[in-house]
């Protein structure tokens, strides 16, 4: 009857869980695009605003703009002049010190997140972090190179292991190549598995 009980509850969490953070994360996007875009704008219109109904009403229309404006931005982006030009303002804006490095480290970890084959996530990987018998799910980014590797007997990779339920921020670790043990679990599985706060295994991903 516990044990019962227990798979009950289990399933339910499970089923919840995914609804729950879908409209935690659209309330949150929700207040962000109304502090940093719709407030901002809606003040230099508000004088002229008579009652509460028609502020939605702009404020509505404000959204489906900017919705739209993103929109065009990325099927612009996707015509071959349009991105050629892009990649060519993209250039000068890597040159800029500091701001550029900025830029293509966020570049890099949107492509990852976002699940672009190419991103910089290669493959997930298990070490034994924080300490020896317990085990992190990390993600394989690169190999050591030039003084790093130089300096170490070992050859080593770079293993990136992000925090649960956020993974945007993490700690990176210098990992032997042996003792990183490859998963045959897709990077998308172990993203699941990180942010479910180990919830949803690829296990539970496979059985729905």
């Amino acid at each position: 009857m516990q044990l019962r009980l227990r798979d009950n509850f289990i399933a339910g969490i499970i089923v919840i869980l995914p609804v729950a953070v879908t409209l935690w994360i659209l309330i949150a996007a929700k207040d962000a695009i109304n502090d940093a875009v719709l407030n901002p704008l809606l003040k230099y219109i508000k004088p002229y605003i008579t009652n509460v109904y028609i502020e939605y009403g702009v404020k509505a229309a404000l959204l489906f703009v900017l919705v739209l404006f993103v929109y065009l931005i990325g099927l612009a982006t996707r015509i071959l002049f349009v991105r050629k030009l892009f990649s060519s303002g993209e250039a000068i804006f890597f040159k800029i010190p500091m701001i550029g490095k900025v830029y293509v480290t966020m570049k890099q970890m949107s492509r990852a997140f976002l699940g672009e084959r190419r991103g910089i996530f290669k493959k997930p990987v298990l070490v034994e972090y924080p300490r020896k018998g317990v085990y992190s799910i990390g993600f394989l980014t690169s190999e050591s190179k030039g003084e790093i590797q130089e300096k170490t007997e070992k050859r080593l990779v770079n293993i990136f292991i992000p925090t649960t339920p956020n993974p945007t921020s993490g700690i990176l670790l210098l990992v032997p190549e042996e003792e990183a043990i490859n998963l045959d679990m897709s990077v998308e599985e172990a993203m699941k598995l990180i942010i479910s706060g180990g919830v949803v295994t690829p296990l539970t991903l496979a059985e729905n």
